[in-house]
């Protein structure tokens, strides 16, 4: 055989390889992607005054956000950024412990935009449930003889897919 159709064929090989990863990734990158993440703090004012949770799960100093005036209660939510380049729907959001089992689901006292929400490519939305209902979730828990001390939130897709917090909240 002659080594310059050899190299052609090889050449031709890696081509139509990379040609292919290339189809495949935007195949994946193109559909509904969302990111979520864990937030914490006090509604008031006509607003939140509320932050990202942090590494390790300490709570935000909801005692100092209630010096400087926001005297609402406090509040764990969820931010759900779209990261993909598809409409997203939101179905419904909730609480979990962070070792599973039970969640609670706000319906009534939702915080947030109306559900089923349709989230656009690069739009963010947050929800927001009162912690007295995530401390009840957990306290509940502790009567059926499982023990947790965190929580996370999660939303149900549209697609039947859900996403959680990769962070858990330490609820004192």
């Amino acid at each position: 055989m002659d080594t310059a159709a050899i190299i052609i064929a090889i050449v031709g090989l890696f081509v139509s390889a990379l040609s292919f990863g290339w189809q495949i990734a935007t195949w994946a990158l193109s559909g509904r992607r969302v990111k979520v993440r864990l937030i914490h703090g006090v509604e008031g004012r006509g607003g939140f005054a509320a932050g990202p949770v942090k590494r390790g799960g300490a709570p935000n100093d909801i005692r100092s956000m209630r010096s400087q005036g926001w005297s609402g209660r406090e509040v764990l939510g969820i931010e759900v950024v779209n990261i993909g380049r598809a409409n997203v729907t939101i179905k419904k959001y909730s609480v979990h412990p962070a070792g599973g089992g039970m969640s609670y689901t706000p319906h009534g006292d939702a915080i947030g935009p109306s559900l089923p929400f349709r989230l656009e490519p690069g739009e963010s939305e947050t929800w927001y449930s009162d912690m007295q209902d995530a401390r009840a979730l957990l306290k509940s828990l502790k009567v059926i003889g499982r023990s947790a001390t965190r929580v996370r939130m999660g939303v149900n897709l549209g697609t039947g897919d859900e996403r959680k917090t990769r962070r858990t909240l330490r609820v004192v």
